[in-house]
Protein backbone atom coordinates (compact mmCIF):
# COMPACT_ATOMS: atom_id res chain seq x y z
CA UNK A 1 0.00 0.00 0.00
CA UNK A 2 1.42 3.79 -0.86
CA UNK A 3 1.55 6.10 1.89
CA UNK A 4 -0.74 9.03 2.21
CA UNK A 5 2.39 11.54 3.15
CA UNK A 6 5.93 11.75 1.71
CA UNK A 7 7.81 13.51 4.04
CA UNK A 8 10.92 14.83 2.34
CA UNK A 9 14.16 15.73 4.02
CA UNK A 10 17.46 16.68 2.50
CA UNK A 11 20.36 15.55 4.37
CA UNK A 12 24.04 17.58 3.77
CA UNK A 13 26.67 17.52 6.96
CA UNK A 14 24.02 17.73 9.71
CA UNK A 15 25.47 14.65 12.39
CA UNK A 16 25.06 16.72 15.31
CA UNK A 17 21.44 17.00 14.94
CA UNK A 18 20.22 14.75 12.04
CA UNK A 19 19.25 11.93 14.57
CA UNK A 20 16.86 14.64 16.24
CA UNK A 21 15.40 15.27 13.42
CA UNK A 22 14.65 12.04 12.07
CA UNK A 23 13.68 10.63 15.70
CA UNK A 24 10.84 13.57 15.91
CA UNK A 25 9.13 12.72 11.94
CA UNK A 26 9.20 8.52 13.17
CA UNK A 27 7.47 9.67 16.64
CA UNK A 28 4.24 11.28 14.25
CA UNK A 29 0.94 10.19 15.47
CA UNK A 30 0.36 10.10 12.03
CA UNK A 31 1.62 6.52 11.18
CA UNK A 32 0.88 6.39 7.38
CA UNK A 33 3.72 8.15 5.86
CA UNK A 34 7.36 7.29 3.69
CA UNK A 35 9.90 9.31 5.24
CA UNK A 36 12.62 10.08 2.07
CA UNK A 37 16.30 11.17 3.29
CA UNK A 38 18.06 12.18 0.30
CA UNK A 39 21.60 12.50 1.26
CA UNK A 40 23.02 15.24 -0.77
CA UNK A 41 27.16 13.91 -1.22
CA UNK A 42 27.12 14.77 2.71
CA UNK A 43 31.00 14.03 3.52
CA UNK A 44 30.15 13.33 7.11
CA UNK A 45 29.04 10.49 9.01
CA UNK A 46 25.29 11.32 7.19
CA UNK A 47 25.03 8.82 4.35
CA UNK A 48 25.79 6.25 7.30
CA UNK A 49 23.17 7.24 9.87
CA UNK A 50 20.73 7.51 6.93
CA UNK A 51 21.25 3.96 6.19
CA UNK A 52 21.07 2.87 9.98
CA UNK A 53 17.41 4.26 9.92
CA UNK A 54 15.85 2.32 6.53
CA UNK A 55 17.23 -0.72 8.39
CA UNK A 56 15.50 -0.10 11.71
CA UNK A 57 12.15 1.56 9.46
CA UNK A 58 10.62 0.28 6.44
CA UNK A 59 9.15 3.90 6.06
CA UNK A 60 12.39 5.06 5.91
CA UNK A 61 13.53 5.45 2.25
CA UNK A 62 17.74 6.91 1.59
CA UNK A 63 18.42 8.38 -1.78
CA UNK A 64 21.85 8.79 -2.39
CA UNK A 65 23.40 11.45 -4.37
CA UNK A 66 26.09 13.75 -6.07
CA UNK A 67 25.85 17.11 -3.98
CA UNK A 68 23.80 19.86 -6.13
CA UNK A 69 22.39 21.99 -2.84
CA UNK A 70 18.79 21.76 -0.84
CA UNK A 71 16.69 22.73 -3.82
CA UNK A 72 18.44 20.03 -6.18
CA UNK A 73 17.98 17.56 -3.24
CA UNK A 74 14.39 18.33 -2.83
CA UNK A 75 13.70 18.05 -6.16
CA UNK A 76 15.03 14.34 -5.94
CA UNK A 77 13.06 13.72 -2.99
CA UNK A 78 9.96 14.86 -4.90
CA UNK A 79 10.77 12.67 -7.78
CA UNK A 80 11.09 10.04 -5.42
CA UNK A 81 7.67 10.48 -3.52
CA UNK A 82 4.87 8.26 -3.48
CA UNK A 83 2.20 9.85 -1.38
CA UNK A 84 -0.83 12.13 -2.15
CA UNK A 85 0.88 14.69 0.28
CA UNK A 86 3.89 16.40 0.03
CA UNK A 87 5.82 17.87 3.64
CA UNK A 88 9.27 19.19 3.85
CA UNK A 89 11.22 19.38 6.88
CA UNK A 90 14.75 20.81 7.41
CA UNK A 91 17.56 18.19 8.65
CA UNK A 92 18.88 20.43 11.59
CA UNK A 93 15.25 21.39 12.79
CA UNK A 94 12.33 18.65 14.55
CA UNK A 95 8.74 18.93 14.64
CA UNK A 96 6.14 18.38 17.25
CA UNK A 97 4.49 14.44 17.45
CA UNK A 98 1.18 15.57 16.09
CA UNK A 99 2.28 18.06 13.26
CA UNK A 100 1.69 15.76 10.50
CA UNK A 101 -1.86 14.39 11.89
CA UNK A 102 -2.66 18.20 12.53
CA UNK A 103 -1.52 19.22 8.54
CA UNK A 104 -3.43 16.13 7.65
CA UNK A 105 -6.76 16.66 9.36
CA UNK A 106 -7.22 20.11 8.41
CA UNK A 107 -6.47 19.39 4.81
CA UNK A 108 -9.09 16.84 4.39
CA UNK A 109 -11.98 18.60 6.64
CA UNK A 110 -11.40 22.04 4.45
CA UNK A 111 -10.69 20.36 1.03
CA UNK A 112 -7.89 22.10 1.57
CA UNK A 113 -4.75 22.14 -1.31
CA UNK A 114 -2.44 22.86 1.33
CA UNK A 115 -2.19 23.31 4.98
CA UNK A 116 -0.18 25.92 7.24
CA UNK A 117 0.99 25.51 11.14
CA UNK A 118 2.81 27.98 13.11
CA UNK A 119 6.54 27.43 14.11
CA UNK A 120 8.87 28.17 16.69
CA UNK A 121 12.36 30.01 16.40
CA UNK A 122 14.99 28.15 18.47
CA UNK A 123 18.04 30.38 19.07
CA UNK A 124 20.34 28.84 21.53
CA UNK A 125 17.79 26.58 23.04
CA UNK A 126 15.53 29.39 23.41
CA UNK A 127 12.07 29.08 21.66
CA UNK A 128 9.96 32.49 20.10
CA UNK A 129 7.30 31.69 18.54
CA UNK A 130 6.91 33.35 15.02
CA UNK A 131 3.55 33.54 13.70
CA UNK A 132 -0.25 32.59 14.73
CA UNK A 133 -3.43 32.95 12.70
CA UNK A 134 -5.44 34.24 15.81
CA UNK A 135 -8.28 35.78 14.45
CA UNK A 136 -8.35 33.64 11.05
CA UNK A 137 -11.25 31.34 9.95
CA UNK A 138 -9.59 27.69 9.91
CA UNK A 139 -9.77 28.14 6.02
CA UNK A 140 -8.86 31.06 3.22
CA UNK A 141 -9.82 30.83 0.24
CA UNK A 142 -7.46 31.12 -3.12
CA UNK A 143 -6.88 35.12 -2.79
CA UNK A 144 -6.34 35.39 0.63
CA UNK A 145 -4.33 32.76 1.25
CA UNK A 146 -2.19 34.60 -1.50
CA UNK A 147 -2.49 37.33 -0.20
CA UNK A 148 -1.18 36.61 3.44
CA UNK A 149 1.47 34.68 1.16
CA UNK A 150 3.04 38.16 -0.63
CA UNK A 151 2.87 40.08 2.98
CA UNK A 152 4.91 37.27 4.30
CA UNK A 153 3.71 37.96 8.24
CA UNK A 154 1.28 35.13 9.11
CA UNK A 155 1.56 32.37 6.12
CA UNK A 156 5.51 32.59 5.24
CA UNK A 157 7.39 31.88 2.05
CA UNK A 158 8.75 28.62 3.58
CA UNK A 159 8.65 24.81 2.76
CA UNK A 160 8.78 23.15 6.02
CA UNK A 161 5.69 24.71 8.11
CA UNK A 162 2.93 23.29 5.30
CA UNK A 163 1.37 20.21 3.90
CA UNK A 164 1.01 20.12 0.10
CA UNK A 165 -0.90 18.04 -2.24
CA UNK A 166 1.59 16.23 -4.54
CA UNK A 167 0.24 17.36 -8.17
CA UNK A 168 1.15 20.83 -7.28
CA UNK A 169 4.28 20.09 -8.04
CA UNK A 170 3.77 18.57 -11.20
CA UNK A 171 5.16 21.36 -13.20
CA UNK A 172 7.04 23.46 -10.07
CA UNK A 173 10.76 22.38 -9.15
CA UNK A 174 13.30 24.51 -6.53
CA UNK A 175 15.46 26.50 -8.71
CA UNK A 176 18.86 24.57 -8.34
CA UNK A 177 22.22 26.41 -6.90
CA UNK A 178 19.77 29.38 -5.20
CA UNK A 179 19.48 30.75 -2.47
CA UNK A 180 16.49 31.48 -0.44
CA UNK A 181 15.17 28.78 -3.05
CA UNK A 182 11.63 29.08 -0.95
CA UNK A 183 10.51 32.64 -2.34
CA UNK A 184 10.25 31.76 -5.99
CA UNK A 185 8.80 28.43 -5.32
CA UNK A 186 6.32 28.57 -2.83
CA UNK A 187 4.00 31.27 -4.56
CA UNK A 188 3.64 28.83 -7.69
CA UNK A 189 2.32 26.32 -5.63
CA UNK A 190 -0.19 28.57 -3.97
CA UNK A 191 -1.38 30.09 -7.30
CA UNK A 192 -2.49 26.55 -7.90
CA UNK A 193 -4.41 26.37 -4.70
CA UNK A 194 -8.06 26.82 -3.89
CA UNK A 195 -8.09 26.72 -0.31
CA UNK A 196 -5.22 27.04 2.50
CA UNK A 197 -6.30 25.31 5.46
CA UNK A 198 -4.60 26.75 8.91
CA UNK A 199 -3.35 25.16 11.89
CA UNK A 200 -3.33 27.73 14.76
CA UNK A 201 -0.82 25.99 16.83
CA UNK A 202 3.08 25.97 16.65
CA UNK A 203 4.29 22.45 15.57
CA UNK A 204 7.53 23.12 14.00
CA UNK A 205 10.94 23.54 15.88
CA UNK A 206 13.18 26.14 12.87
CA UNK A 207 16.74 26.03 14.60
CA UNK A 208 18.79 28.98 13.71
CA UNK A 209 22.57 27.96 13.30
CA UNK A 210 25.81 30.45 12.26
CA UNK A 211 26.87 28.12 9.30
CA UNK A 212 23.37 27.33 8.04
CA UNK A 213 22.58 28.35 4.63
CA UNK A 214 20.87 32.03 5.45
CA UNK A 215 23.12 33.17 8.44
CA UNK A 216 25.75 35.42 6.18
CA UNK A 217 25.25 37.90 3.52
CA UNK A 218 27.23 37.57 0.51
CA UNK A 219 26.88 38.98 -2.93
CA UNK A 220 25.40 35.92 -4.37
CA UNK A 221 22.45 35.72 -1.65
CA UNK A 222 21.65 39.46 -1.72
CA UNK A 223 21.42 38.94 -5.46
CA UNK A 224 18.92 35.29 -4.86
CA UNK A 225 16.62 37.19 -2.46
CA UNK A 226 16.00 39.99 -4.48
CA UNK A 227 15.54 38.19 -7.65
CA UNK A 228 13.05 36.06 -5.88
CA UNK A 229 11.27 38.41 -4.14
CA UNK A 230 10.98 40.75 -7.29
CA UNK A 231 9.78 37.36 -9.66
CA UNK A 232 7.06 36.41 -6.85
CA UNK A 233 5.92 40.40 -7.21
CA UNK A 234 5.71 40.72 -10.86
CA UNK A 235 4.40 37.29 -11.50
CA UNK A 236 1.40 37.71 -9.04
CA UNK A 237 0.54 40.85 -9.70
CA UNK A 238 0.07 40.28 -13.31
CA UNK A 239 -2.46 38.43 -12.66
CA UNK A 240 -4.01 39.30 -9.35
CA UNK A 241 -3.20 43.26 -9.93
CA UNK A 242 -7.04 43.92 -9.18
CA UNK A 243 -8.26 40.68 -7.00
CA UNK A 244 -5.99 41.91 -3.94
CA UNK A 245 -6.24 44.93 -2.07
CA UNK A 246 -4.20 47.79 -2.05
CA UNK A 247 -2.79 47.45 1.40
CA UNK A 248 -1.28 43.81 0.42
CA UNK A 249 0.27 45.47 -2.25
CA UNK A 250 1.87 48.37 -0.19
CA UNK A 251 3.71 45.74 2.01
CA UNK A 252 4.59 43.13 -1.14
CA UNK A 253 6.10 46.01 -2.98
CA UNK A 254 7.61 47.15 0.92
CA UNK A 255 9.55 43.84 0.72
CA UNK A 256 10.86 43.74 -2.99
CA UNK A 257 12.09 47.64 -2.48
CA UNK A 258 13.77 46.84 0.25
CA UNK A 259 15.64 43.46 -1.09
CA UNK A 260 16.60 45.76 -4.07
CA UNK A 261 18.35 48.66 -1.95
CA UNK A 262 19.81 46.23 -0.02
CA UNK A 263 21.62 44.29 -3.34
CA UNK A 264 22.56 48.15 -4.77
CA UNK A 265 23.95 49.57 -1.88
CA UNK A 266 26.03 46.42 -1.15
CA UNK A 267 27.29 47.10 -4.69
CA UNK A 268 28.24 50.27 -3.97
CA UNK A 269 30.20 49.66 -0.99
CA UNK A 270 31.86 46.39 -2.78
CA UNK A 271 33.75 48.27 -5.47
CA UNK A 272 35.16 45.37 -6.60
CA UNK A 273 35.96 46.51 -10.38
CA UNK A 274 33.62 43.30 -11.71
CA UNK A 275 30.53 44.03 -14.18
CA UNK A 276 27.46 44.62 -11.76
CA UNK A 277 25.51 46.50 -14.68
CA UNK A 278 23.02 43.67 -15.18
CA UNK A 279 21.86 43.44 -11.18
CA UNK A 280 21.80 47.56 -11.25
CA UNK A 281 19.48 47.41 -14.11
CA UNK A 282 17.52 44.94 -12.81
CA UNK A 283 16.93 47.18 -9.55
CA UNK A 284 16.09 50.00 -11.36
CA UNK A 285 14.26 48.33 -13.76
CA UNK A 286 12.22 47.33 -10.67
CA UNK A 287 12.09 50.70 -8.98
CA UNK A 288 10.74 52.61 -12.54
CA UNK A 289 8.32 50.42 -13.47
CA UNK A 290 6.67 50.46 -9.38
CA UNK A 291 7.34 53.70 -8.48
CA UNK A 292 3.89 54.94 -8.46
CA UNK A 293 3.10 52.13 -6.34
CA UNK A 294 5.89 52.39 -4.00
CA UNK A 295 5.58 56.43 -3.40
CA UNK A 296 2.09 55.19 -2.63
CA UNK A 297 2.53 52.32 -0.31
CA UNK A 298 1.91 53.21 3.57
CA UNK A 299 4.35 50.64 4.60
CA UNK A 300 7.33 52.01 2.42
CA UNK A 301 8.59 54.23 4.87
CA UNK A 302 9.80 57.91 3.84
CA UNK A 303 13.79 57.20 3.75
CA UNK A 304 13.46 54.45 1.76
CA UNK A 305 10.70 56.22 -0.42
CA UNK A 306 13.43 58.94 -1.31
CA UNK A 307 16.36 56.52 -1.74
CA UNK A 308 14.00 54.65 -4.52
CA UNK A 309 13.16 58.06 -5.92
CA UNK A 310 16.37 59.81 -6.22
CA UNK A 311 18.13 55.96 -7.46
CA UNK A 312 14.96 55.68 -10.27
CA UNK A 313 16.24 58.98 -11.36
CA UNK A 314 19.89 59.20 -11.12
CA UNK A 315 21.91 56.72 -10.05
CA UNK A 316 25.25 59.04 -10.18
CA UNK A 317 23.07 61.92 -7.32
CA UNK A 318 22.50 58.68 -5.07
CA UNK A 319 25.73 57.00 -5.37
CA UNK A 320 26.83 60.61 -4.19
CA UNK A 321 24.89 60.86 -1.44
CA UNK A 322 25.10 57.30 -0.19
CA UNK A 323 28.92 57.64 -0.39
CA UNK A 324 29.46 60.96 1.16
CA UNK A 325 26.48 60.99 3.55
CA UNK A 326 24.43 57.62 4.62
CA UNK A 327 27.83 54.64 4.28
CA UNK A 328 29.66 56.88 6.70
CA UNK A 329 26.88 57.65 8.61
CA UNK A 330 25.93 53.85 8.96
CA UNK A 331 30.18 52.94 9.68
CA UNK A 332 30.10 55.52 12.39
CA UNK A 333 26.82 54.25 13.79
CA UNK A 334 28.34 50.07 13.71
CA UNK A 335 31.67 51.34 15.40
CA UNK A 336 29.52 53.13 18.20
CA UNK A 337 27.60 49.72 18.71
CA UNK A 338 30.65 47.50 19.39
Amino acid sequence: MKPEISIIVPVYKVENYIHKCVDSILAQSFENFELILVDDGSPDNCPAICDSYAAMDTRVKVVHKPNGGLSDARNWGINAAEGKYIGFVDSDDWIAEDMYESLYNAMIEHEADIAVCCHYWVVDGELSQINNFDGYPPVLGHVEGLSELLTDVRIKNLAWDKLYKRELFRSVNYPVGAYYEDTPTTYKLFMQASKVALVNMPKYYYISRKESITGSKNLKKLQDKFSGAYEKYEKVRSQYRDKIDVNTWGWAVNIVVNEAMELYNFLLRKKDGADHSQDVDKVKKFLRENLSVIMSAKPVGPKLKMAALILSTSEAFYSLLYSTLIFPFRKEKNQSLM
